[in-house]
């Protein structure tokens, strides 16, 4: 341990009035919820697309890179589990300008995600009542997600720990019924067998190329694998919970992601998937269910669909709250959104992140063509940036504790610095990509990260930039302190 003298600084009010009444479970459900998504339930046909079966081995280059993100940002917020979790962790390890952007980005990405997953829950709503208006159905459904924000910390992590349960229970339901007719079909049908893995062009019609094309797309899937180190700052227990998290999450990720997409392409040929228009009756898990003969399958799956979406819109009304709530508390958000209740919710925050939702829905209403697609344009640069801030922040963290002699975090990300190049490298070729895959998305990147930018320069002219809590220094201090109080005990101990 090196004997660096710490600094004597004041001790902050790092909670902010959070409370921390999320329990292990809630943790670990909410770290899983934000990357099972509609998507995966609609047979992801953009990515089958691009690849055919070998879209299995996409999902797994993705899920690597999604793995180390997750390893990183469990390293760092376990050690450090505050409000605005890896973006305020950066900001104290890299200055104001990254946590700025880190947190920013997040709440920009979340408050736009929650007003597409709105729209959504109301297009399933519509499935069963066809003469509801899309604004009356996105009005409705926003309302349960707001009241569930609004209430406390702790029926929110209830509500998302039952979502995520009924959607983990569908696929791996869908799953096992998938591989029960491969192996050996039904009484009225013949096993499916492997055919469709290699019929129609082969397992991979496309190439390698094809491969990497739905690598890039598939990123976008896990997306919301962050959300764990939001929840970090209400967790009862937090040194215990996000490495359990963050452990148990991406490897059934893995799991439910490759074993679904290999059940998807196994089922089907790769090609009636891919020219699926993603409507519900078109889905994998509504032909799995309709072979077995459940008549009720389209509706069952518009169930599944529905709660997929509110779920979503729920993590992200969450995830967009706290880190406007810890902007809020560096003066990069009006100052109001800091506030919470007596049960810690942030209510403040929670309304203005329902700005954004509401926005981003009305966009979505008036323009449905156009909107999409600039939405998912700044979502998918939005993971990009987390990731490249994640593993900057994650090499920063580990060179300052290393300079200061503190202890090593109770989750460690591997071979660093190497991964978190390589991931950043990744990133931006994966950006480079959207150049052909998705302009939108390209485009959007070209004005997003400068606005950015240029926002945090204009509030650093205005006065507004303050220093970020020293976090590793703060803990210096206190672990000098407890060593102080253990020597004082035992030389007390040996006198008496």
């Amino acid at each position: 341990m090196s004997a660096t003298k710490a600094p004597e600084i004041d001790k902050p009010d790092l909670q902010h009035g959070l409370k921390r009444r999320l329990t292990s479970p809630q943790v670990a459900m909410i770290a899983l919820s934000g990357a099972l998504g509609t998507g995966l339930f609609l047979g992801s046909s953009k990515t089958i697309a691009l690849a055919g079966p070998a879209t299995v081995v996409s999902f797994i280059l993705s899920g690597l890179c999604a793995l180390a993100v997750v390893w990183a940002l469990a390293e760092v917020v376990t050690v450090h589990p505050v409000p605005g979790g890896h973006g305020a962790v950066a900001a104290s390890y890299l200055g104001p300008l990254a946590g700025y952007i880190a947190r920013w980005n997040f709440a920009v990405t979340m408050m736009l995600a929650v007003g597409a997953e709105v729209v959504a829950s109301a297009t399933y709503l519509r499935y069963w009542f066809p003469d509801l208006p899309l604004w009356l159905g996105t009005a409705l459904c926003s309302s349960v997600i707001v009241v569930l924000n609004l209430a406390s910390v702790h029926l929110y992590g209830t509500s998302e720990y039952w979502f995520s349960m009924i959607k983990v229970t569908a696929i791996i339901v869908f799953i096992v019924l998938g591989f029960y007719l491969i192996f050996f079909g039904t009484d009225a049908t013949e096993p499916v067998g492997w055919g469709n893995l290699t019929q129609h062009d082969g397992f991979a019609p496309y190439g390698i190329m094809g491969v990497l094309s739905a690598a890039v797309i598939a990123v976008f899937s896990f997306g919301g694998i962050e959300n764990v180190s939001v929840a970090a700052a209400e967790s009862q227990n937090p040194r215990r919970d996000v490495p359990r998290a963050a452990h148990t999450m991406i490897w059934r990720l893995l799991i439910f992601y490759v074993f679904a997409i290999t059940v998807v392409v196994t089922l089907q040929p790769w090609t009636q998937t891919a020219s699926s228009d993603g409507s519900i009756d078109k889905s994998p898990f509504v032909s799995v269910l309709e072979i077995l003969g459940v008549s009720a399958a389209a509706n069952i799956m518009n169930a599944i669909l529905l709660i997929a979406a509110l779920s979503a819109a729920n993590g992200c009304l969450y995830t967009a709250s706290r880190m406007i709530h810890s902007l809020a508390g560096d003066n990069l958000a009006p100052r109001i959104a800091e506030r919470t209740n007596a049960k810690g919710a942030p209510r403040t925050a929670v309304l203005f992140a329902t700005v954004g939702m509401f926005a981003a829905a009305a966009v979505a209403l008036f323009a449905p063509g156009e909107a999409f697609g600039w939405f998912m344009g700044v979502a998918t640069i939005g993971i990009l940036v987390t990731w490249v801030m994640s593993m900057l922040t994650v090499m920063a963290f580990r060179k300052r504790r290393e300079e200061l002699g503190l202890p090593h975090s109770p989750a460690r990300l591997w071979l660093v610095p190497v991964i978190p190049w390589l991931i950043i490298a990744v990133s931006i070729a994966v950006y480079l990509a959207l150049f052909k895959l998705s302009f939108p998305a390209f485009v959007m990147g070209m004005i997003y990260v400068p606005t950015l930018l240029i926002s945090f320069q204009i509030l650093k002219r205005m006065g507004k930039v303050k220093e970020p809590v020293n976090l590793a220094a703060l803990e210096l201090q206190e672990l000098t302190e407890a060593r102080i109080q253990d020597r004082a005990q035992v030389s007390g101990d040996s006198k008496s």
